[in-house]
């Protein structure tokens, strides 16, 4: 099997991560991408948050680069989710665009610092306290 495995990852390219080495978005660092999580709302599917959070600015702050899901979500110990997302390129727009969305849709925004998750409404959450889910 990790023959085959690693023949599929010479064809390929690269390394294909493995479920049992997922990284949580936001915990190493990547140069040119910021990674930030959004509050789900509890209505909309996240298909339509994202769109909803990264599309409300008109024209966009953003003039290069784009945004994209990271397939993992962080619930708090109260259940309430957060899910992944990053931005790259012009991140200082993304970011204007991602807090200006936010703030317009009522949305709580937060980030990993450390081994903790910082909610922007202050609150503060070891990420040993919270379910982490991969897609």
């Amino acid at each position: 099997m990790t023959s085959q495995l690693e023949r599929l990852e010479q064809i390929l390219g690269g390394k294909l991560e493995r479920d049992d080495a997922r990284v949580i978005p936001g915990t190493v660092a990547v140069d040119g991408t910021e990674f930030i999580y959004f509050s789900d709302d509890g209505k909309n599917n996240f298909r339509k948050q994202f769109r909803n959070l990264t599309e409300f600015t008109t024209p966009p702050y953003a003039q290069s680069g784009g945004v994209n899901e990271r397939g993992c979500a962080i619930a708090l110990p109260d259940g309430q989710l957060f899910h992944a997302i990053a931005y790259h390129g012009d991140t200082e727009g993304w970011r204007k665009d991602i807090h200006a969305g936010a703030k317009a849709l009522s949305v709580l925004l937060a980030k990993i610092e450390g081994d903790k998750l910082v909610v922007s409404d202050g609150r503060t959450f070891s990420l040993n306290e919270c379910k982490i889910a991969f897609d």
